[in-house]
Order: structure tokens, then sequence, then C-alpha cells
């Protein structure tokens, strides 16, 4: 005979849930595996964050290094022109100065200074308002385009050079006598000048603000334009090779005499990183600079020989 008491019992002894303890238990062990997998996924943030941050800077590093080394390679250069100082024509050159005005377009015509600088301030650059200017030194670089013009813009200063003969003009003046060149090979190319300075973005990163490379050209109306290149940009200094020696800008005393020049570029990611620390000291030229902050950094130098 069937004996459902016993069988009944059983059926309840197996379908017993757990204990306590063992409840206890495994939460404990369901406790440890989502704390170990919250941490991983923390881990792999913070690696990516460091890895995106480290690739943009250095991204953004190439790029300003290998702008203003091609810039400084072509300083100089007036379409094949060898008598500089000599280059008329309806617009006409402008006296060398170490100054930017803002209401003519002087400051593109000084082609007798390839290059200028001013060290660690922007004072005598109007071209560059305080608001705009944050530290380090400005380099001012001047050529004629590589290329030849493509078409007239009204107001553009171009330059039409032969080997012995240059004229400046205005693209509306281009038909006028006096800038005309009797000697052949001649062409006409833009004028070119660039200064390059660390200034403020305007944006900000996690309450800390965004510094950034910029540079002044000539505008449409050849006057200076301010524009921005390349963000985290956070420190800029060039040195001057004369006499076998490098100088700061206010120890040149004929700029002419420069023929090497070498700058150092510290780029900055653009926002602060959790749990990382920069603790280092950089030293650019005559600066030394120790931020001390949670920012990626990476320094970046170059030296380069200036046409003769």
């Amino acid at each position: 005979m069937i004996n459902l008491q016993n069988i009944n019992a059983k059926i309840l002894h197996r379908q017993r849930g757990f204990s306590m303890v063992e409840l206890l238990v495994a939460m404990l062990l369901g406790l440890f595996l989502l704390t170990a997998l919250v941490e991983i996924l923390l881990s792999g943030k913070q690696s990516f964050t460091a890895a995106s941050h480290l690739s943009r800077l250095q991204e953004n590093g190439r790029i300003a290094t290998s702008m203003i080394v091609t810039d400084l390679k072509r300083a100089g250069y007036m379409g094949g022109n060898s008598d500089i100082p000599n280059i008329f024509g309806s617009a006409g050159q402008a006296a060398a100065a170490i100054s930017c005005a803002t209401g003519d377009t002087s400051w593109g015509r000084m082609v007798t200074q390839r290059i200028v600088g001013l060290d660690d301030t922007n004072a005598g650059y109007a071209c560059i308002p305080n608001s705009s200017y944050l530290r380090g030194d400005v380099l001012t670089i001047r050529y004629a385009s590589p290329w030849p013009s493509g078409a007239f813009g009204a107001n553009q200063l171009h330059l039409r050079s032969s080997l012995f003969e240059g004229k400046i003009f205005a693209g509306v003046d281009q038909a006028l006598a006096a800038n005309l060149v009797l000697d052949q090979p001649q062409s006409v190319r833009d004028l070119i000048a660039h200064a390059y300075y660390v200034g403020n973005s305007g944006r900000s990163c996690s309450g800390q603000a965004v510094p950034s490379l910029f540079r002044v050209r000539l505008g449409n109306n050849s006057q200076p334009l301010i524009e921005e290149l390349l963000p985290g940009i956070e420190h800029f200094q060039v040195q001057y090779g004369v006499g076998g020696q490098y100088l700061d800008a206010d120890a040149v005393a004929d700029w002419n005499q420069v023929v090497t020049a070498r700058f150092w570029l510290l780029v900055r990611s653009e926002c602060p990183e959790t749990g990382f620390a920069d603790a280092r000291t950089y030293t650019l030229g005559d600066q030394v600079y120790t931020p001390n902050d949670s920012f990626r950094r990476q320094l970046y130098s170059s030296v380069v020989m200036l046409r003769n």
C-alpha cells in the first residue's frame, strides 16, 4: 500500500527554498561580482578617455608644428625676387616695424621683414587685443604665396615679381602701369602675413578655460584678421638663431640676421581627466612651466633653417 503521507513529505522536502545563510552568501557573491563589473567599466571608461585625450592632443600638436614649420620655411620668399628692398608698386611696401595696426594694410606690406617676434607679450600689436592674448610669444612670418594668384581680389594685396623687379598692388589696380613688370619670367602671387600666438578660445570644459592656437592673417581687405586654428595649445615660445647663438625676441637687434628659428609648443587636453595628475615641469626656451593639474600634456619642438 502506497504511503501518501511519506510521499508528500518527500515532495515538500525537495521543494524547500534556500536557507538564510545560503541567501546571504549568494547576495555577497552577487555584490562582489557587481562591484568588480563596475570597476572594470570605470577602468575601461578612464582608459578610453585617456586614449582619446592623448590622441587628440597628439594630432593637434603635429598639425600645429607642421603649420609653423611650413610657414618658417617660406619666410622671405617673394616670388623669386632678389631685390626686395626695391619692391614698389601703387600700394608699395611699408617700413619694417614691430607693430600691427588694425585700420590699414601696412602690416602686410612690411616685406623686408620676413620674420619678427614678441617675447611673452602682445605689446605694440593692436591686431591682437588683450582679451584674446593669453600667454607666450608672438611669431610673425611674411612671404608671397608659393602658388600664382588665381584671381585678383579687389582689395587683396598681390605681388607681381620677376628676378629684379617687384610691384605690390591691390587687385583693383592690377592693370595700372605702375604695377607692371617688364622682365620675364614673372608671376603674380598673393602677399601673406601670419602671426601665431596662444589665446583664449572663449570655451570651457568642466569649468576650466580652453586655450587655443590663434593666427592673425590678412583678410579680404588686406587688413589683419584673427582666426582660431587649434584648441588645446597652451604655451608657445620661440628663439632665434643669430651669430651662432639663440636669442629671445627682445634680444634680437637685427631681424635680417636671423638664420634659424626654434620653437616649442605645449599642447594640453581640452578637458581635465579624473584620477590623473600632471606634476611635471616643462621647459620651453627661457620659460619654465609647472601647471600641476589634471590635464594631459605633450611638448613639441622644432628647429627650422630660414631662407637666405
